[in-house]
């Protein structure tokens, strides 16, 4: 007998308790603070800056992972309804709701292809771009015409089925599907909000949004959009063909959207930093930022070298800027950190674009370097900021790097500054392995270009 109370339970309530996992997922990543130790430099202490986790900082940006979830869950709400409007049709069955439960699947999976606002306001192909007065007259009017059409649908299916409403409302009592429908709305409207002073900006909402479409999908699989077909065969295999379309499909738009993979602004319309462009995003973005510098962090000589590489000298050349990039020789790190910061005085050189491989190390350590150097930030603010950028706290390398740079750079501020004395006291007892005489990374001794200068002709003024 409890046995089959157990599983009427399991029946009537598993929708709520796998939202309850998502919710629970949630909290955690906003309370969990990883305490993992690098097996490199194991003594090396590694405090943390930010109120909360980092990874939820990392987690709140627009286009990264509750963004790509959202998009997933999104395709499948979208593959479910369409797979199930196709089948009831050529089954010769009443449509019923499935053609509005298409028409939001579609909208929500598009609005979760284009994530946004980024760090400079710009919506994309969202919806928000249709009132945004500086998107193009094109952008606008044609996403205004495909939320017209989407609407036209909902509006079309809910007018055919008015005189059925009641019966509508007893079913979905009776499906249990009104309460998650509910819940559904509620959440999906709060992705569109944020919550003042509620850190950190951007997560809540994220997760609101996911939270609401997996009550989406989860309603309209209680609704059984499938009774009565076998799940092994055609349905599946259109199921995962129309969800493999629609993510495809999306994580393409969400390219378009941040062609730059980890795209950080140091300074809004003169310095920023990213991963190593692809030829592709770099040829995006540059429409967008019209950079004049590229500097290029990671040693292109060494064995990690990057196959785009080459595309970004290319594109260095075409396109007439100037690039930096990286020595090989260790002894020369000193000489071409101060000439990056140069560099990021030079309004000639704006704007900037500097770079590593995945802008989870050097990129990040580079702009906490300027932060304090050019811009006089406090070390406690530099490195809040590295920690919600990488969405970890920085490696041991950065603190024995800051030990040993920072002295240099800025005597007196390093001095003065209450955390300098705690990263001091956070590498005590390890030896800095880059303070040995010649040290340099291991090089493949192939050519490499590590500086362009443009044409004096080819600066904008």
């Amino acid at each position: 007998m409890f046995s089959g109370r157990l599983k009427q339970a399991w029946r009537a309530e598993w929708p709520w308790l796998v939202l309850a996992v998502m919710v629970g997922v949630a909290v955690w990543h906003v309370l969990d603070y990883s305490e993992a130790t690098e097996s490199d430099f194991p003594r090396v202490v590694r405090p943390f800056f930010n109120p909360l986790p980092p990874a939820a900082y990392r987690l709140a940006e627009p286009g990264d992972t509750l963004d790509r979830i959202g998009l997933y869950l999104a395709a499948g709400a979208s593959a479910i309804a369409l797979v199930a409007l196709v089948r009831r049709h050529r089954s010769s069955l009443a449509l019923g709701l499935w053609p509005s439960a298409m028409a939001l699947s579609l909208a929500a999976t598009w609005h979760a292809s284009t994530p946004a606002p980024g760090f400079d306001g710009w919506h994309g192909l969202g919806w928000r771009a249709i009132f945004d007065p500086s998107a193009s007259i094109g952008v606008r009017l044609g996403l205004a015409a495909f939320a017209a059409g989407l609407v036209g649908v909902i509006a079309a299916n809910l007018g055919s089925n008015w005189a059925k409403r009641g019966e509508w409302w007893a079913r979905g009592r009776g499906l249990r599907v009104r309460g998650l429908l509910a819940m559904a709305l509620v959440f999906i409207l709060l992705r569109q909000v944020e919550i003042p002073g509620l850190e950190p900006a951007g997560y809540w909402p994220r997760v609101a949004f996911d939270i609401g479409i997996m009550a989406f999908g989860l309603a309209m699989i209680r609704a059984r959009p499938f009774e009565g077909f076998r799940w092994i065969g055609r349905t599946s295999f259109a199921l995962a063909a129309t969800w493999g379309l629609l993510a495809v499909g999306g994580v393409a738009l969400t390219v378009y959207h941040r062609p730059l993979g980890r795209l950080h602004a140091v300074v809004p319309g003169r310095i920023y930093i990213s991963a190593m462009p692809g030829p592709l995003g770099l040829g995006i973005e540059q429409e967008r930022l019209h950079f004049r510098t590229i500097i290029n962090l990671f040693d292109e000589a060494s064995t990690q070298a990057s196959p785009y590489h080459e595309d970004e000298i290319r594109f260095v050349r075409e396109h007439g800027l100037r690039y930096l990039g990286s020595p090989s020789d260790g002894m020369e790190s000193d000489r071409f950190l101060a000439e990056t910061l140069a560099l990021a005085r030079d309004p000639e050189a704006w704007p900037i674009l500097v770079h590593c491989h995945g802008c989870m190390d050097r990129s990040p350590a580079w702009m906490g370097i300027y932060r304090f150097v050019v811009e006089g930030k406090p070390l406690a603010e530099v490195f809040r900021e590295i920690e919600r950028h990488r969405g970890s706290r920085p490696k041991a390398v950065v603190t024995l790097q800051y030990n040993r740079k920072l002295p240099k750079l800025a005597p007196d501020r390093f001095a003065a500054d209450p955390t300098a004395q705690l990263l001091v006291r956070s590498v005590a007892g390890t030896r800095d392995p880059f303070l040995r005489p010649n040290w340099n990374n291991t090089a493949t001794g192939r050519q490499v270009v590590r500086r362009i200068e443009p044409e004096p002709t080819t600066r904008r003024p």
